[in-house]
């Protein structure tokens, strides 16, 4: 009677067993699919980021080009305001 038992209780895990198992398996290449899934929308997110760093980092060079220019204009302009205020200092005094 004690054989019996085991025998049946022997099966029926074993059955149980191999019913989950396929479940355990379509369920494990499904979270597989996932994953692989993830990781590309993760590599295009990464692409489309570094496309956009790369052009704002050139539209920030040429925004810092043409302030550069700005500056060395505003500079000369100073320079001869500067100097034209000499020329005119020693007219003034001597008057």
């Amino acid at each position: 009677m004690r054989t019996l038992a085991v025998l049946s209780i022997t099966c029926i895990a074993l059955v149980l067993g191999s019913c989950t198992r396929e479940d355990t398996d379509s369920a494990a290449r499904q979270a597989g699919r996932n994953t692989e899934k993830l990781k590309e929308d993760a590599e295009t997110a990464a692409r489309k980021a570094g496309k956009t760093a790369h052009e704002l980092a050139i539209e920030s060079e040429v925004a810092a080009k043409k302030a550069a220019r700005a500056l060395d204009e505003m500079g000369k302009e100073a320079r001869k305001g500067w100097n034209e205020a000499q020329r005119e200092k020693p007219e003034k005094s001597t008057k």
